[in-house]
């Protein structure tokens, strides 16, 4: 019933409520019940959203996770809104225009190059838009259409570029161009520390680095290179505990050196990490065929790096030496961490769902086309 995708998506979905969950309730705005209600539907939503094959029932739970979000904060209008009608536009095109009623039907769609090409191109800037920083105020509700996004793209947008001579061009670019905005911005926060207020940087940085993360996965899916299409799904999965070690760590105040150093080490993906492995596999893919990508994203990488440390640098708050208070890990921190070198150390078996998740978006289901 469910493919290899899906069961690709569902622990991000799983992490993605765990950290609203988190964030709604240490953030003291709602109730622990509440906050609960709140992570549960949005691991719902979004395993939908992995799991249906139709693009009306993609669209409508997209639009139902982001209206409701927007709705209790009282925001009703946002660039939320900008990004879910530019991917609602797309199933549009895909449904009505092109009258494909299911994901799996892509593998045989013949489709006007115009349609095709505009329905690729929404997508594109649907997802190119959710990776660029929005002000750290908006950061809980803008942060939400990341996924929604990614999934699109793997779900349409990839099978559909096979043809597309500027695709494995132009996304590739964009995407590295969305990356080193992302670092850079980073720097910037950085660089602004004692501007802010703590809980706005740390939105800051977190949505910098969420940027840089799904910068990099539209750069390895884009790239139309099989092995670096895997590290991309991998990158996603890598960044996403990254993230929720990270924003577990700044948000706890003050913020031990340990927890700084082990969110620090996901982040930037040291070896032992799942990130080292989603980035090597990255690299190797890029490398193959196009040299120049494979250095500029090396590039971003250090850049990132750097950015964060420094940002970090201005967060780490010894504890007084005369308290006898310890510098504890977080649960939280315990599990992602673990999660992620036991994931490093031993990928193999990570590496071939990966790559079986790849094989179902990249090339839908065509072994019952429809009669002619």
């Amino acid at each position: 019933m469910f493919d290899a995708f899906f069961w690709l998506v569902l622990p991000i979905a799983l992490l993605e409520g765990a950290r609203i969950t988190r964030y709604e309730h240490k953030g003291g705005e709602h109730s622990r019940r509440e906050a609960l209600g709140f992570g549960a539907f949005e691991i719902i939503t979004l395993a939908g959203c992995a799991a249906t094959s139709s693009p009306w029932i993609f669209t409508a739970l997209a639009g139902l996770r982001v209206g409701v979000a927007r709705a209790r904060e009282g925001h009703l209008w946002g660039p939320s809104l900008l990004k879910n009608t530019l991917i609602g536009g797309a199933m549009l095109l895909l449904t009505v225009g092109g009258g494909i009623s299911s994901f799996q039907e892509l593998g045989y769609a013949v489709l006007l190059p115009v349609l095709r090409h505009s329905i690729v191109s929404l997508i594109c800037v649907a997802f190119v838009v959710a990776i660029l920083p929005v002000p750290s105020a908006d950061e809980p509700r803008e942060s939400l259409i990341g996924p929604i996004a990614f999934i699109a793209f793997a779900r349409v947008g990839l099978p559909l570029s096979a043809g597309i001579p500027w695709f494995t061009t132009v996304v590739p670019i964009a995407a590295i161009v969305s990356s080193l905005v992302c670092a850079l911005w980073l720097i910037s926060a950085g660089a602004r520390a004692n501007h802010f207020e703590p809980s706005a940087l740390i939105s800051e940085l977190i949505l910098c680095e969420r940027g840089v993360v799904l910068s990099f996965v539209l750069l390895g899916l884009g790239s139309g290179d099989g092995l670096a299409g895997v590290g991309a799904l991998i990158a996603w999965w890598a960044g996403a505990l990254a993230l929720l070690a990270l924003e577990a760590s700044l948000r706890q105040r003050p913020l031990p050196k340990p927890m700084a150093f082990f969110a620090l080490a996901m982040a930037i993906c040291l070896p032992g990490t799942l990130g080292f492995v989603a980035e090597d596999l990255l690299a190797h893919g890029l490398l193959a065929h196009r040299p120049w990508l494979a250095a500029a994203f090396v590039g971003v990488i250090a850049l990132n790096a750097t950015a964060l440390y420094l940002a970090l640098v201005h967060l780490i708050v010894d504890l007084d030496e005369h308290d006898p208070a310890p510098q504890r890990l977080s649960f939280t921190m315990l599990t992602v961490a673990s999660a992620t070198v036991i994931l490093g150390l031993a990928p193999k078996h990570f590496v071939k769902g990966a790559a079986a998740a790849h094989a179902v978006i990249a090339r839908p289901s065509v072994e019952t086309p429809p009669p002619h």
